[in-house]
Formats: C-alpha cells, structure tokens, sequence
C-alpha cells in the first residue's frame, strides 16, 4: 500500500528499507496486541491441554502439566500482525508476495483446524487432525505453490526460466512435475520441523528470527519482494516472543508453527537458497529428524533408537533447566545460520 507512495516519491523500490517498515510495523502490532488477545483467550479458556500430549515418560508429563491452561493458538498473533505488515509495505502487485501471504494463511488455517480440534477433544484419539492428513494437506499446499511458480504466476520470484527453475549443483529438477513435487517435500518437511521443535518456550520463535536472516539477506540480494516477508514475519514473531519467551504466557500452537515452517520453506525456494536449508534451519531438521528416525527404526525393529524424541526431551530428561535448553539451541542455530550466510 505505502509502495506507490514511496516509489513514486523517491522513484527506488527500497527493498531493505521496507523490509525493515514491516519488521517495526509488525513488531508493534504483535507486541501490543497481545494483551487483548491473551486476555480473550483466558476468558474463553483456549489454553493448552497437556494430558494431550503424545509422552509417556512421566517425568516429562510432569514439567509438561506445570504449563497446563497457559493460552494457545497464539498463531493468531503472528498472523495478525504479519498480513498488515506485508500490505502495508509489499509491492502488492508482484505476485511473489502474494504466494507468501497464501502459503502462510493455508498452512496457518491447517494448524487452526489441527489445534481446534484439540481443545474440543475432537480428532484422531482426541489429538487433533491424523498426521496423514496433515501431510497430505501440506504436501497439496506445496504443490500448489510449486506449480503456480512453475506456470510462471510469479514471474517476480525467479529470475530463471521455468525450464531450469531449480538448478541444484549435482542434478537439475526441470520445470514440470519434479519441481512441484520439490516444492512440496521442502515446504511440507520445514512446516513439521517447526511444529516439532515448538516444545520449549521461545525455542521455535527464536529460531525463526535466526533463519529469517540469511533468508532475508538473500531475498534483498536477489532484490526481491521476499525481503519484506521476511521483515513482516521477523518483526511478527519478535512481538509474539514477549509473550512466549520463559516464562510463557502464551504459546503459538499449530497455527503458528506450521505456517511459520511452510513459508520458511517457501523462502528458501524462491530465493534459490534452499540447499543451505540444512544449516540455515539446522536445529529444526535435527529435531524433526529425530523424530522420523525413531518412528522408522520403531516400526522397523520395534525398539527405539534414541531415548525419547524430539531432541530437547533427551535433555529435559538429563535434568537441564528448560532456559538453558533453550539458550544453547539458539547459539547452535546462530552458528548455523552465520555459516550459511559465509556461504552465501
């Protein structure tokens, strides 16, 4: 919205400079709306039911149930705060954006379904959607966005042809079905990765504003419209981590975390950094990781391979305080995502 005005009076796009409009802009509206909202929903009594949480070691269910009734869906937050950013400051006729802003809402509407069902005790075992659904539902967003990208709807983004959308160092996905499918595989597994790193408070979220770095830096060196999604999401998440960091008052939920991993994905994508997903999101993968390798070697020899999964359990149960948890996953994530921007 203020683009037209902008461009028109300096005659330069200003990437950076709206990046960071919507970083403050987004920041302020997830800062101060979170009063009203985590209020609302105390009156309404959304907060998070532990006893639906999938562990059976009980000494974690213990720490666990300290943090029952503590408002959830705080997704909201985020979302709330980051469309008016990206309206406000994006160039809303480049079409980049507007799959950013579609991926985030589908998945975020997914995880609204998934945590709703939750609360209402309603799903597969009275825990929300089935994870094949959700897979399904996430690989179908992926692939919708593949495709829209593929059919050259966001000429914007890329700055190949589609023909060699994706050129990949050691094999080239070809515009076509391989590229969708690429597209669905990366933003399907970074939306579980968050989803599954969302156990500690503040982790998830400070590990968002980490990887948003080396993304937006890349989205502002390809000068694109991405940089200020970046921006919108970061100043967003940063809002939301007043209320979500130890002691937390609030939690993002599966509205939250879901959209955040998809449109981390997407991120990566368009800005052709995908292949540094594994040090820009390390410590989301290692903990999603963890967990499909201790559903695979389960259901393989029926035993566990690891202690418990996802990774930060195996320290909770080692006694560490939940805030050096935390504190020590970020500094493994800054390293991560510093070595990725060197590679850059």
């Amino acid at each position: 919205m203020l683009y037209g005005l902008w461009h028109g009076e300096f005659g330069h796009d200003w990437y950076a400079l709206r990046a960071i409009g919507a970083l403050l802009t987004a920041f302020l509206i997830a800062a101060l709306g979170g009063v009203p909202l985590v209020a609302w929903l105390r009156r309404k009594g959304i907060g998070e039911q532990t006893d639906k949480t999938p562990i059976e070691d009980e000494e974690l269910v213990e720490q666990i149930r300290a943090k029952a009734g503590t408002p959830t869906m705080g997704g909201l937050l985020i979302a709330a705060a980051f469309l008016p950013a990206c309206l406000l400051w994006g160039r809303l006729s480049d079409r980049s954006l507007w799959l950013g802003i579609g991926c985030f809402v589908a998945l975020g509407a997914l995880g609204m379904v998934d945590d709703w069902k939750k609360l209402t005790g309603r799903g597969h075992k009275q825990r929300g959607l089935k994870v094949r659904y959700k897979l399904l539902i996430q690989g179908a967003v992926g692939c919708a966005l593949g495709a829209a990208v593929v059919a050259g709807l966001a000429p914007e983004a890329v700055h190949r042809s589609s023909a060699s959308l994706l050129s990949i160092p050691w094999f080239t996905l070809s515009g076509g079905l391989l590229a969708v499918v690429w597209f669905a595989l990366v933003i399907a597994t970074m939306s579980n990765a968050v989803n599954v790193t969302d156990g500690l408070d503040g982790l998830a979220g400070g590990l968002t504003v980490i990887a948003l770095v080396p993304l937006g830096v890349a989205a502002a060196g390809e000068r694109s419209e991405l940089c200020v999604h970046c921006g919108a999401l970061g100043g967003a998440v940063l809002g939301f981590l007043r209320y979500n960091r130890h002691p937390a008052r609030l939690f993002m939920g599966d509205t939250g975390s879901l959209a955040i991993g998809g449109s981390l994905g997407l991120l990566a994508l368009l800005t052709y950094r995908e292949l540094l997903l594994p040090l820009i999101g390390f410590v989301f993968l290692v903990e999603f990781g963890s967990v499909v390798l201790q559903v695979l070697w389960f259901k393989a020899t029926g035993r566990r391979i690891l202690p418990i999964a996802p990774v930060h359990h195996i320290f909770q149960k080692k006694g560490w305080p939940e805030t050096q948890i935390v504190a020590r996953f970020l500094i493994v994530g800054v390293l991560a995502a510093g070595s990725a921007l060197l590679l850059m």
